[in-house]
């Protein structure tokens, strides 16, 4: 299968909905609040896409960055018909390969993904720390 990645603006609410409520991300995002979805998206720096020769929505990756110290991934997501396949890992690699050197990536992973950041390659900290406030809808 052919996979197209590429660094996006513009990506709609609706596709990021479609693709990330096929994954496990989709329980806790607010996938019913479209407005909610656009507004982080186009307040979002770094939004990389995983597409399908037709041009569907399989992948993404979606981050904020200063592009000198760090990008805080928001969202690593793909669609579960197409998980096991290395796109989500490519996705990672594309996005530190647009950040440069010197760019750590972070990221906060939902409960029973760590094996798999850990197998593409992060490591794992225990000094997290986050307040939710959070409203999923």
């Amino acid at each position: 299968m052919t996979i197209f990645y590429a660094q996006e603006t513009g990506l709609t609410a609706e596709e990021y909905i479609e693709c990330v409520s096929q994954s496990e991300l989709g329980s806790i995002r607010p996938i019913g609040n479209p407005e909610r979805v656009q507004a982080y998206l186009e307040n979002s720096n770094l939004v990389i896409t995983a597409r399908n020769k037709n041009g569907t929505l399989i992948g993404l990756f979606r981050g904020m960055t200063d592009w000198h110290w760090v990008c805080y991934c928001a969202d690593l997501a793909v669609a579960e018909t197409h998980q096991g396949q290395g796109i989500g890992k490519a996705l990672m690699d594309k996005a530190t390969e647009i950040l440069g050197p010197g760019v750590t990536v972070t990221l906060l992973s939902v409960p029973g993904a760590e094996a798999f950041y850990k197998h593409i390659g992060l490591s794992q900290t225990s000094a997290a720390f986050y307040r939710d406030r959070t409203n999923r809808s």
